[in-house]
């Protein structure tokens, strides 16, 4: 059971008893229950963190003012037996009422925009009823029923008029609340049974002369402290107090059953005094309950107004619409052409849109006798300008390439954006010459600088052309210009070119090859060679580079045509962790028996995959091998790409470096070597790329593969040869203090089983190296 459960089941046995108690045990309880109900409004707040802690801190502060208030009544009554009235014990009952009424008008917060007024009409209506009541059979018979103490009496009246006070506000409380939560159903019959607690005593002493209600009030007391505690504990308390009011127009039925007979308690009153009591004890027992169905009626007639007022505004609002209305119907025709442009136009430019170029291309196909022209455009480099300047930035730049290519054609072209950064020519009845002149002037146009804002960007575009005629169709168009587009791009972009049969060819032999490298990633249709890296003073094997191989039906296909397709479609990444599990379980043998580390090559791909690290890991534990048993060889490109980049490699890698692993840059030289990069990134082996291996002895030859050499041994790095071929390679480089080599000379890659052979039968030394010696 939940802590505000216990609570209120313990406050509520506390109640209880509480009323049957003799005085000084029930003020003890008093005394108790009050704390406990300030120490959980605390808890309460500090568990809850509420929006809005005014209400909830103003009530905390109004029950330890009752309880000190209590406890000086108890110790007066321990010491001299008795009560004295009035007494200064009285201030402590005044604050708590005072912090309880801030409290409760802190609960809702106004809205500026009412009047002040408006917002106690409801409250004023229920107050002025109560007062009538409250006159008749409380205030009245302790005034004027008996002699009293003018002290006693006034603080009487006093306590009775704090009452009413927070009548006014309990209920405006519960009419104005948007909120209805259980916290706020809680504070509310709390806040009631206060004042309910106080009826009971005041009306006990009006009719007896005697306190005898003092036990039932405090009863009353007690479960509006248990009921405080419980709303502090309650989860709903955070959200309960301090929300903005809620305004009621339209005043719901339930409440106007209420102000009827509200409105009829002062005259009924009245008249039934009249009735019964001949002679009236005074005059005053019927003028004040007349007077308050005065106010209850002028607090009824102001509200009628709010309610005539919504009236008028919702009929002026209603006006209003007819007006608009009226005027929606004159504009449709004027909107319904608008929304046609709209369809068929691009929002940011206004040029035409795809659905445009659809419409344009299928009349311009409807006609049989004619040739036609199609460009399609796409901007190089508009990404880095959306990423490093905004979209605001990219979208002006689109504005600005829209503008320049709308002086390129003619008024009888259609020009239009597709999409993103991509746009769209076609040219009917056009020539293939003027197809090829439109399309190099475009190419010329958009690659000019551009000035937007106090920037100058520079981008280019890839142009794809398409000279067509029927029979076709605008899908079959638009992929025969999309593959020149793709062509143009892969040609090295800012240029234009021509649709050919065989870039459709090319296009189904990709989609064929990216098909079936889907089921061999499924099908494990991979396999895995081995070529040695050897010590050229010693001739030992010291590591193998795992290459990957793939032939579909007996026919190999070169790693350069598949591997790009693997990258663009995401499969290099389980084909790449397939080779990490393969190669170090093949090499574990040669690890054990020669020392021999597998080197596997890792791509851009991999190493933005989250979990490349635990790849690489779990890997090398279930082939049971350190992590200084595989080297990973990454271009530098990779490395280097952004900063971005570079910082999140770094620390992949840093975390397989960790346990031992190795990192090798391959290609070295061929890409963008920097001092700066080798200082800062973690990597222990430099491939020098086969561009820098000597061949013919030449001084230039020899001078950059030893800067390489001695770039590498400076930074304390290890640099291995690719592409060595020929004793005489092999010896330049032994001279050139270069110490690792591979290639040809020393051994083809060799499917495991042969070069575990050839190992086997030479204890891991290799006969191209040994020329060397």
């Amino acid at each position: 059971m939940t802590a505000w459960r216990w609570y209120a089941v313990l406050g509520l046995g506390a109640v209880a008893v509480g009323g049957f108690l003799p005085v000084v045990p029930r003020q003890g309880l008093y005394t108790l229950v009050g704390m406990s109900a300030a120490v959980v409004l605390g808890a309460g707040i500090r568990r809850h963190r509420p929006a809005d802690r005014r209400s909830w801190l103003l009530f905390t502060a109004a029950i330890w003012c009752s309880v000190a208030a209590a406890a000086s009544y108890a110790a007066e009554y321990l010491v001299t037996g008795r009560i004295g009235f009035p007494a200064w014990k009285d201030l402590p009952f005044l604050g708590g009422y005072l912090c309880m009424a801030l409290g409760t008008l802190a609960w809702v917060r106004p809205d500026p925009a009412r009047p002040r007024a408006e917002r106690f009409i409801d409250s004023g209506i229920v107050a002025s009823g109560m007062a009538a009541l409250a006159w008749t059979f409380i205030v009245h018979p302790l005034l004027f029923t008996r002699p009293v103490d003018p002290g006693r009496a006034a603080s009487h009246v006093m306590y009775i008029s704090i009452d009413l006070v927070l009548v006014v506000l309990t209920t405006r409380m519960i009419f104005t609340s948007s909120v209805r939560s259980p916290a706020h159903t809680l504070v509310s019959c709390a806040l009631g049974v206060v004042i309910a607690g106080d009826v009971v005593y005041y009306a006990t002493l009006a009719w007896t002369g005697e306190t005898y209600g003092d036990g039932m009030s405090t009863a009353l007391y007690l479960c509006a402290y248990a009921l405080t505690g419980t709303a502090a504990l309650h989860p709903s308390m955070a959200g309960a107090a301090g929300r903005p009011e809620r305004r009621e127009p339209v005043i719901p039925r339930h409440r106007v059953y209420l102000y009827s007979i509200l409105a009829l308690v002062g005259p009924v009153v009245a008249i039934t005094m009249l009735l019964v009591r001949s002679p009236l004890p005074s005059r005053w027992w019927v003028l004040v309950p007349l007077a308050t169905s005065v106010v209850t009626s002028v607090l009824l007639i102001a509200r009628l107004s709010q309610l005539v007022r919504f009236a008028n505004r919702r009929a002026a609002d209603l006006d209003a619409q007819a007006v608009t209305l009226g005027a929606a119907l004159r504009e449709q025709e004027t909107l319904r052409q608008q929304l046609t442009h709209r369809a068929l136009h691009d929002a940011l430019t206004g040029l035409g849109n795809r659905a445009l170029l659809q419409e344009r291309l299928e009349h311009a196909l409807a006609r049989t006798t004619s040739s036609h022209g199609l460009l399609l455009l796409d901007l190089d480099g508009f990404k880095d300008v959306n990423d490093s300047f905004g979209h605001p930035v990219g979208d002006a730049l689109l504005i600005e390439v829209a503008a320049r290519l709308l002086g390129e054609v003619s008024t009888s072209d259609t020009l239009v954006r597709l999409g993103g950064d991509e746009f769209a020519i076609l040219l009917e009845d056009v020539s293939p010459p003027r197809l090829s002149t439109v399309g190099a002037s475009v190419v010329a146009a958009l690659g000019q600088p551009y000035t937007v804002g106090e920037r100058e960007l520079s981008v280019t575009t890839s142009v794809g052309s398409l000279h067509f005629s029927a029979p076709s169709t605008p899908a079959e168009a638009m992929r025969n210009a999309d593959l020149a587009l793709y062509a143009a791009k892969a040609d090295g972009k800012n240029r234009l070119a021509a649709y050919e049969p065989r870039l459709a060819i090319e296009r189904h032999e990709h989609m064929r090859l990216s098909a079936e490298l889907r089921r061999a990633v499924a099908e494990d249709e991979f396999v895995v060679n081995y070529q040695p890296v050897v010590d050229l003073s010693t001739g030992r094997v010291t590591a193998v580079e795992a290459l990957l191989r793939w032939s579909p039906g007996g026919r190999p296909v070169p790693p350069l045509e598949f591997i790009p397709i693997a990258e663009q479609y995401g499969l290099i990444v389980p084909i790449g962790a397939w080779v990490l599990r393969q190669a170090c379980k093949d090499v574990r043998t040669w690890y054990e028996r020669f020392g021999i580390s597998v080197t596997v090559n890792v791509s851009g791909r991999q190493l933005r995959e989250p979990d490349f690290a635990s790849v690489v890991l779990g890997a090398l534990r279930e082939a049971g091998l350190p992590g200084e048993a595989l080297i990973l060889e990454i271009t530098e490109t990779v490395l280097v790409s952004s900063t971005a980049d570079a910082d999140h490699v770094t620390a992949l890698l840093s975390t397989v470096r960790a346990e031992g692993v190795r990192i090798a840059v391959d290609d070295f030289g061929t890409g963008y070597s920097s001092l700066a990069y080798l200082r800062h990134l973690p990597v222990d082996i430099l491939k020098i790329d086969r561009a820098f291996t000597p061949e013919g002895g030449m001084a230039e030859e020899m001078a950059f593969t030893r800067a390489i050499v001695e770039l590498g041994n400076s930074l304390r790095l290890s640099s291995i040869a690719e592409a060595v071929e020929t004793p005489e390679q092999a010896e330049r480089l032994r001279q050139l203090d270069c110490h690792l080599a591979q290639g040809y000379h020393f051994s083809r890659p060799l499917p495991v089983g042969d070069l575990d052979a050839v190992l086997t039968s030479r204890n891991g030394v290799l006969d191209g190296a040994s020329l060397l010696s």
